[in-house]
C-alpha cells in the first residue's frame, strides 16, 4: 500500500514538474517572440498604442509580464510578476494555465476557469482579448481551429426553388403613416430624432 501511494506522489509531482517548466518555456517563448515580432512587424506596431503592463502567472512559481510603451511602440519582457500590472492573469496551477493557454478557445475557458476559481483576471478585461491578439502573431495558442471546414447546413446540390426570382410584392410609397395604425403611431412619439427634425414639440427630458 506504501508502495502504491509513493507511486501515485512521484507520478503527480512529475507531473507537477513538467507542467512547471513546460509554462515557463511558453511564457519565455510568447514573451520574447512578441518583443521581437514587434521590431519586425509595421502591423503589430500598429496596434500597440499606449504605454501598459500586462502579467500571466501562476501560484506554483511562473510568471511573466510585457511592458508595452506606446510612444516608441515596443515591447519589453522580464520574468516574474510585475509590481502594479493593467492586467493580470494569475491561475491556480501550472497545469491549469497550460490547459487553459493552449485551448482552442483561450478567452472561453479562462473565463470559465474565473468562475470556477482556478484563475483570477485582475484589471481590464478588455485587454485579455487585445493581448491574446497580439499573442495569437507570435505563436498559433488558443486559434480558432480550421476555418476551412464545411459550413454546417450547406446546400450540396442545386434547389429550383431557392433560385431569387419568387415575387417580391412592392408597396406603394406614402408620405405619413396609415392613422389606423395606432402601435406604430406610439412608436413614433417616443423617437426623439424624428419629432425634432420634423419640428415637433418634445417633452423635457
Amino acid at each position: 500500500m506504501m508502495d502504491m501511494t509513493g507511486r501515485v506522489y512521484g507520478q503527480r509531482r512529475a507531473s507537477h514538474v513538467a507542467a512547471n517548466a513546460g509554462l515557463r518555456a511558453l511564457l519565455w517563448w510568447t514573451g520574447h517572440g512578441l518583443v521581437l515580432a514587434a521590431r519586425c512587424s509595421a502591423t503589430l506596431r500598429s496596434q500597440i498604442t499606449r504605454g501598459l503592463t500586462v502579467e500571466i502567472s501562476s501560484d506554483d512559481g511562473p510568471a511573466r509580464h510585457w511592458d508595452f510603451d506606446g510612444q516608441r511602440r515596443r515591447v519589453a519582457t522580464s520574468a516574474g510578476r510585475a509590481a502594479s500590472p493593467d492586467l493580470a492573469v494569475r491561475f491556480t496551477s501550472s497545469c491549469h494555465a497550460l490547459r487553459d493557454l493552449l485551448s482552442p478557445d483561450a478567452i472561453d475557458a479562462i473565463m470559465r476557469d474565473r468562475i470556477d476559481g482556478t484563475v483570477r483576471v485582475e484589471g481590464n478585461h478588455l485587454l485579455l482579448m487585445w493581448f491574446r491578439g497580439l499573442l495569437r502573431k507570435v505563436v498559433p495558442i488558443g486559434g480558432p481551429g480550421n476555418s476551412r471546414r464545411a459550413l454546417p447546413g450547406a446546400y450540396v446540390a442545386h434547389d429550383p426553388a431557392a433560385n431569387g426570382v419568387e415575387t417580391i410584392i412592392i408597396e406603394p410609397a406614402v408620405r405619413q403613416l396609415d392613422p389606423q395604425w395606432t402601435g406604430a403611431w406610439n412608436a413614433r412619439a417616443k423617437l426623439w430624432i424624428v419629432r425634432g427634425t420634423n419640428g415637433e414639440p418634445l417633452r423635457e427630458p
